[in-house]
């Protein structure tokens, strides 16, 4: 086996899926989490200016805990210039981001299966017999595919829905089965003609 075929192999692969990741992180940034929410914490006092600041008890109604709930909301303290809770908001930023997040993951994903297709297709159709470096080049093309494919996948997986995890995971695998049995048998065919 020549090491210099495995390693062109293994370089395309690595640089078409980091190609497809970077292409979608410039076109479509991920959202970041300073977008949505404002952390807000209360002015640090010295400990010595602690023990003389009192600060009155701030209970959240429950009907307020409630209907913060249902809007998949956090409560979230306004603090004063001693540290004290002042006031209390429904802050619905973090959902507001998981939801930005998943569409973002969802996006990746189907960019990623799309791109990643496309090196497989390059990689099992690219001329071998005009050239030997095409089949290097286009086993790197689909062994990138196959990365990109994967790491897509694992990106988007808890965000895809129960049922629809397992039907992607069955034609990746039956993708992977099909190209493995496309180019190991090949390989095979032309270890027999020499």
């Amino acid at each position: 086996m020549d090491i210099r075929k495995i390693l062109i192999i293994f370089v395309v692969g690595l640089l078409f899926s980091v190609l497809v990741f970077s292409v979608i992180e410039a076109v479509y940034p991920q959202p970041d989490w300073d977008d949505f929410c404002e952390e807000k914490f209360p002015t640090p006092v010295r400990l010595a200016d602690r023990e003389k600041i009192e600060c009155p008890d701030l209970e959240v109604p429950k009907s307020d805990q409630d209907s913060c709930k249902e809007k998949e909301g956090d409560i979230t303290f306004n603090y004063d210039e001693n540290g004290c809770a002042t006031s209390f908001e429904c802050s619905t930023c973090r959902h507001e981001y998981d939801q930005s997040r998943e569409r973002y993951n969802q996006v990746v994903f189907y960019v990623s299966a799309i791109l990643a297709l496309l090196a497989i297709f390059i990689g099992l159709f690219l001329p071998a017999k005009a050239n030997t470096m095409n089949e290097w080049i286009g086993t790197g093309f689909m062994l990138g595919g196959v990365f990109a494919l994967f790491f897509g996948t694992i990106r988007s997986f808890g965000d895809l829905g129960r049922f629809v995890r397992p039907i992607v995971i069955f034609i990746e695998l039956v993708l992977v089965i099909y190209i493995s049995y496309r180019k190991v048998g090949n390989l095979r065919k032309d270890k027999k003609r020499k």
